[in-house]
């Protein structure tokens, strides 16, 4: 409802101001102020992450947690190893664990429209394609994916490396991802199975960030 409002007030403006090359100016003025205020004024709010309450719970002296808002941080799914993300986003949680050789994330990030969401989807397949493989003897590594049945398009993702493996659910949902990462046994037939933990998670956030406002229309 906020968007078509907005993409209303836009057409409203440029018709006030005239027609003509002046007017398409102004109307972009106008369109790219309204973008901008978007994506200042959107953000997560105080708890929203399904982890983050373990952060002020219990824990062993091996285990580490952290929270993370930064929005320089790459997608958790990362495999060509960017060290910054560059994808136009308002706004971005991340939730870590990690104890010994045990790993696992929650990650929620929004963005300013649905297509800028899908065009980081996007990115995450064209990695996956690029740097699905590679590495020699303990450095060698592989990921494979498919697609899942979870929110507007979702991938379930598995990594193979010398010493340990790690699973991954990444969703798409309006204009908003979230991604679930684990270490554990997967095998490379990818099966349901070895996902359901990450992919119920998966399906519970992308209800919940419909919840926000903006997010699914």
């Amino acid at each position: 409802m906020r968007r078509v409002m907005t993409a209303a007030v836009v057409v409203v403006t440029a018709t006030a101001l005239g027609t003509g090359q002046t007017a398409t100016a102004q109307a972009a003025q106008v369109t790219a102020e309204v973008a901008s205020a978007v994506q200042a004024t959107a953000k997560l709010p105080r708890g929203f992450l399904l982890n983050e309450a373990k952060l002020n719970g219990p824990r062993r002296p091996w285990e580490h947690l952290k929270l993370s808002n930064s929005l320089k941080k790459p997608l958790e799914v990362n495999p060509c190893g960017r060290r910054t993300a560059r994808d136009g986003r308002s706004a971005s949680r991340t939730f870590t664990y990690l104890a010994e050789t045990v790993y696992r994330s929650e990650q929620v990030v929004l963005y300013p429209s649905a297509r800028a969401a899908k065009a980081a989807m996007r990115s995450v397949r064209a990695d996956l394609a690029e740097c699905g493989s590679g590495g020699r003897g303990h450095e060698r590594y592989s990921y494979r994916w498919k697609s899942t049945g979870v929110g507007d398009e979702a991938l379930r993702i598995g990594g193979f490396f010398f010493e340990n493996r790690s699973r991954s659910v990444v969703v798409r949902q309006g204009s908003a991802i979230a991604v679930y990462v684990r270490t554990g046994l997967v095998t490379k037939s990818l099966p349901i199975s070895q996902f359901r933990p990450l992919i119920k998670d998966a399906r519970t956030m992308a209800a919940k960030l419909c919840g926000l406002p903006g997010v699914c229309g």
